[in-house]
């Protein structure tokens, strides 16, 4: 498109209405600034289409998304969520305590099993201890008897008889203190009541350790995404609590146009853009093995939606820290290499 300037202005710039005017020749510099300026600003769109076209002759460029995989934590026992401990974009360390939770029938049963424990290990009841006291006071009297009598025989004042006599009534009752005794061990090393007693400390140590189990922690370092669960609100065993994201083992996917599958082989470099405009040297890890749909972030708003090569890629040396976001954006970028669009691998 040529504009001509051949109106009675630019074929008699220095004369207006048959006068003189000594600023034409800046007035005409400016009139054809401004129809340059629209000449311009119509055909930027074509300008812009055709300097795409020409860097995507020299580069191939495509969409990325760098992915954190993701623990599922969920609760392994029916329990009431006692109290949140993080929020959603917390960074947590191995080991620390995301959710406290409870379990209160746990609890009584616990109580109970103490409370039993506690009555075996007491001391003697006061029945079983009176009745010892009167065996105890009987084989003493009965012993005192025997003394007395034995004096009363070596005075002459009782017979060798009633000596026999009070010797049978203190034997009899130090036999009976004796069964009294061996009955209380036996009640006490009986195999029903150690069976009874190690099966509730078995049941004890048992749900002492549930509850423990109940205070869940970070398996590994990591960044929460989701917290799915409040303050008050019962859980059952699978139920799904927390999400966290592991940062050691980010992952970039690059989603590749089937048609510049070539760029996908292995040891392939590339750089990849960050949101902040940074680039990142990169190189791709495997060839693709699947197939999927671009995500709905990732999508241009005119693109035909079709299937793209998911390429694994890594990037030489670290991702900066604040980058490390589950699914970020990013931008890829490959060299153009004219041998590998005829390579027939």
């Amino acid at each position: 498109m040529k504009i001509r300037f051949d109106s009675s202005k630019e074929r008699s710039p220095t004369q207006e209405q048959g006068l003189k005017v000594l600023y034409a020749p800046g007035k005409r510099m400016a009139f054809r600034l401004r129809w340059y300026l629209i000449l311009l600003l119509v055909a930027s769109p074509l300008i812009w289409f055709f300097a795409k076209l020409a860097v995507g002759a020299w580069m191939i460029e495509a969409p990325a998304q760098l992915v954190l995989p993701q623990i599922d934590i969920r609760s392994r026992e029916p329990a009431l969520v006692s109290r949140v401990n993080v929020r959603a974009g917390d960074k947590v360390e191995a080991g620390q305590v995301l959710l406290d939770m409870d379990n209160p029938e746990w609890k009584q049963r616990l109580r109970q099993l103490q409370a039993l424990s506690n009555d075996a290990q007491a001391a003697p009841v006061p029945a079983a201890s009176t009745l010892r006291d009167v065996l105890r006071r009987q084989l003493d009297r009965s012993s005192e008897k025997l003394a007395l009598t034995r004096r009363l025989v070596r005075e002459g004042a009782a017979t060798q008889g009633e000596v026999l006599a009070a010797e049978a009534e203190r034997d009899q009752r130090q036999a009976e203190l004796l069964s009294y005794e061996q009955r209380q061990e036996q009640a006490r090393t009986s195999p029903a009541l150690a069976r009874d007693v190690a099966m509730q400390g078995a049941e004890e140590q048992w749900l002492t350790g549930r509850l423990q189990a109940l205070q869940l922690k970070a398996p590994e370092p990591g960044v929460v995404s989701e917290v799915l669960v409040h303050e008050g609100e019962n859980v059952g065993a699978g139920t799904l609590l927390v999400r966290v994201a592991r940062m050691a083992d980010a992952v970039i996917w690059v989603y590749l146009d089937p048609a510049h599958a070539a760029y996908g082989k292995p040891g392939q470099p590339l750089r990849l853009k960050l949101p902040d405009g940074h680039w990142l040297d990169a190189k791709v890890l495997q060839s693709a093995d699947r197939a999927n749909r671009l995500p709905e972030d990732l999508r241009s708003p005119f693109g035909a939606p079709q299937r793209w090569l998911m390429v694994q890629v890594a990037v030489d040396g670290a991702i900066p820290q604040r980058w490390l976001i589950d699914q970020l954006p990013l931008t890829a970028r490959f060299p153009h290499r004219l041998s590998s669009l005829f390579s027939s691998d």
